[in-house]
């Protein structure tokens, strides 16, 4: 059984005292051996917001700065195992879902998000920068259908909004054409991103059951790795929080902004985020 939650008395990471537990925000996907995307790039952005990371790890990746090379999915029994583990002893506050590896994970994650009910942050990975394809297509399908109606927000780029709504993304309006066919396919919350766009500003479109926002930053000239990542995991360590929905949103993006200028080459490839002193989201 799932721990009580009535002990948990916080609403920032800086509104609480050095006994309490803090706010804990599990993550669900891929290792990525540079540390700049998949669960290490969660977990680092769990604990610079002052949040504790738990993590499931659904595949070994091998892959450097400059592309996946192979994926290695772990077992779905083992995935299956792990959630039950922590779900039966720890106390979660928000969960993020990055690289998932089969239709049968799909269903496993999705059981799981059912039965935890606490903030998702879904982000549908479904290939590499270099093109390595991470999901088939039932394992696509299933995603749709049996998980992002369960989760709190779905965080496509444009390549993926484009493959999960099966429509051409060119514009700002066809951004918000497939946010609302995702809405209507049972998303609550879509945030289509930007980044890969063209123009002088990334714009994110929020959208909601209630409300729409443009999110707009400086387009950055930076390659950097794992930005979707840190991205989707910093709303995630918002929501842990308590924080609304779009508040989470409007902050994750502001810090993910500040963390690409952070960005340095370690290899020959795609620059990685530094990750330094716990900061709160702003």
């Amino acid at each position: 059984m799932t721990p009580s939650k009535a002990h948990r008395n916080f609403s920032t990471s800086t509104g609480r005292s050095l006994s309490d537990p803090p706010p804990i925000a599990l993550a669900i996907g891929g290792s990525d051996p540079t540390g700049g995307a998949g669960i290490q790039a969660d977990l680092k952005t769990f604990s610079q917001l002052g949040v504790h990371g738990l993590s499931v790890v659904t595949a070994v990746t091998v892959q450097n700065t400059r592309g996946v090379l192979s994926t290695n999915p772990v077992h779905a029994d083992i995935v299956e195992a792990q959630l039950a583990a922590l779900g039966e002893d720890v106390t979660i506050d928000a969960i993020k879902i990055g690289m998932l590896t089969s239709a049968k994970v799909v269903r496993i994650v999705s059981d799981f998000v059912r039965a935890q009910q606490v903030p998702t942050v879904l982000d549908p990975v479904l290939a590499s920068s270099n093109g390595v394809p991470f999901l088939d297509g039932a394992a696509k399908e299933a995603l749709v259908r049996e998980l992002c109606p369960w989760a709190s927000i779905v965080t496509p780029n444009l390549f993926e909004a484009s493959v999960w709504t099966n429509m051409e993304i060119a514009s700002e309006q066809d951004m918000q054409n497939a946010a609302l066919r995702l809405i209507e396919a049972g998303a609550k919350n879509v945030l289509v991103k930007g980044g890969h766009g063209d123009g002088e500003e990334s714009r994110d479109l929020f959208m909601g059951e209630r409300e729409t926002e443009w999110l707009s930053a400086p387009r950055s000239t930076k390659r950097v790795h794992g930005t979707g990542c840190v991205l989707a995991s910093a709303i995630a360590a918002s929501l842990a929080q308590g924080d609304p929905m779009l508040t989470a949103v409007r902050r994750a993006k502001s810090f993910t902004t500040r963390m690409i200028e952070r960005a340095v080459a370690l290899g020959a490839g795609q620059e990685i985020f530094q990750f330094m002193s716990q900061e709160t989201v702003v």
